[in-house]
């Protein structure tokens, strides 16, 4: 599985990586805008798949389901059942510094802002 927050060229590098059976999951357009065209025949006959995600769409037609799925995903973090690895953190001023480093694919782990 390949998650996908980048979009752009990062999309299609991903598409092209997958094995067989793998899963692209496109939940974020952070690069500039370019499309990246998927044919489903060749996907379906690579046995690979792409499925996309948007929460701000969610947050617009079923507000209750993110706010219940944000409550429940808090709650494991926690209780200690699932661990983020903070592998950055950048100051809000240093905000453009993060985004780059998402679209250019240097981030590696969870990265954080830091409001102070």
């Amino acid at each position: 599985m390949i998650p996908d927050p980048v979009g752009g060229s990062a999309r299609q590098a991903g598409l092209e990586r997958l094995a067989a059976h793998g899963r692209l999951v496109a939940y974020g357009n952070l690069s500039t805008y370019e499309p990246v065209l998927a044919n489903t025949n060749d996907l379906l006959m690579q046995r690979k798949s792409l499925l996309t995600y948007n929460s701000n769409l969610l947050s617009q037609t079923h507000p209750e389901r993110l706010a219940d799925s944000a409550r429940r995903a808090l709650g494991l973090v926690a209780d200690g059942q699932v661990r983020v690895d903070v592998t950055a953190e950048y100051a809000l001023t240093d905000v453009a510094h993060a985004v780059q480093r998402l679209t250019d694919g240097s981030t590696h782990g969870k990265s954080v802002l830091r409001a102070f």
